[in-house]
């Protein structure tokens, strides 16, 4: 098939700005001839159902009757475009992205068709002034180690694809196949968010399968924007939380350096994205209270995963 059918599931929560962006960039851009959207709403009330159905009609809108989280919502976005329409790729696409080249998914598909070994092709994210956010992760020190960040100068990159260990959970192509081969829908106990996207990388090359990541395919993110509604303390407690579940799952002999590597992230925190370093290293304030919060969410952590084996 030349132009195999890609199903794209956006995933929305009270995103009705946001999906202004994306939507429109998507339908205007997207020069790929067989793809269906997919918007799966998780009982947003500022109007996004109403808004996606009146402006953007070739959207299909599963509009869900409260708030399932990212894993689950996506899930049931997924099973609804295999059994509907039988796609040979599933695209997830985060809500706050804006799509900026026309071949964007011709790229992807092209590259999921050149090998049967290869179960996901991901992209470079970028923020909305242009610079890098995101150009897939090379080692495992980025997954085990927090706020670790493994980065090469964004202008002089000059690769075009490249096999890795995790691409971005906010764009990325998968096959059909693959999921209803190995179930590989995302693991509801990372709900409602945070690493499930990791979890799903490291099943796939579990299963003998590769990740590409195409550094001439790039998207905007505005990261996180649904993400960070949520409260500060509750967002440390789910990280944390789900941090220890996936070292738990995938990686139990490093659990301890992840102990005494979180602590710190109780204690300090960095006073802008550059790496570490003593001078934009600041104490927390209130770091008593988050060490509680870690302490909960590891026993959480092992408590979720006691219940998932």
């Amino acid at each position: 098939m030349a132009n195999p059918k890609v199903c794209i599931i956006i995933l929305n929560w009270n995103g009705k700005e946001l999906l202004k962006d994306c939507l429109s960039s998507l339908f205007k851009l997207t020069d790929y001839p067989n793809y269906k959207v997919i918007v799966v709403d998780n009982g947003s009330t500022d109007g996004s159902v109403e808004y996606v159905k009146k402006s953007f009609p070739k959207a299909d809108v599963l509009a869900l009757d409260k708030n399932y989280g990212f894993s689950k919502g996506n899930n049931i976005g997924i099973k609804y475009a295999l059994k509907k329409y039988k796609p040979k790729y599933i695209l997830l696409l985060n809500n706050d992205t804006k799509i900026i080249q026309k071949d964007w998914l011709t790229k992807l598909v092209e590259t999921a068709e050149s090998d049967e070994k290869i179960g996901i092709v991901g992209c470079n994210l970028i923020f909305p002034d242009g610079s890098l956010q995101d150009e897939g992760v090379k080692t495992l020190r980025s997954i085990i180690l927090p706020n670790y960040v493994e980065r090469k100068p964004y202008k002089t990159y000059n690769k075009i694809l490249e096999y890795v260990i995790a691409t971005s959970g906010a764009c990325f192509l998968i096959r059909s196949d693959i999921i209803e081969r190995y179930q590989l829908f995302y693991d509801e106990m990372f709900s409602p968010a945070s690493y499930e996207d990791v979890d799903l990388f490291i099943r796939v090359r579990k299963g003998g399968l590769k990740i590409a990541h195409r550094h001439d395919v790039k998207i905007i993110h505005k990261a996180s924007i649904t993400w960070k509604r949520q409260a500060d303390d509750f967002r440390f407690w789910l990280i944390s939380r789900n941090y220890f579940f996936i070292l738990l799952k995938h990686f139990k002999k490093y659990i301890p350096f992840g102990i005494p590597i979180r602590l710190l992230t109780c204690i300090f925190y960095k006073k802008d994205e550059n790496p570490p370093n003593p001078r934009n290293i600041r104490v927390r304030p209130g770091f008593l209270k988050k060490i509680f919060i870690l302490i909960k969410a590891v026993t959480d952590a092992i408590r979720i995963y006691y219940q998932s084996v």
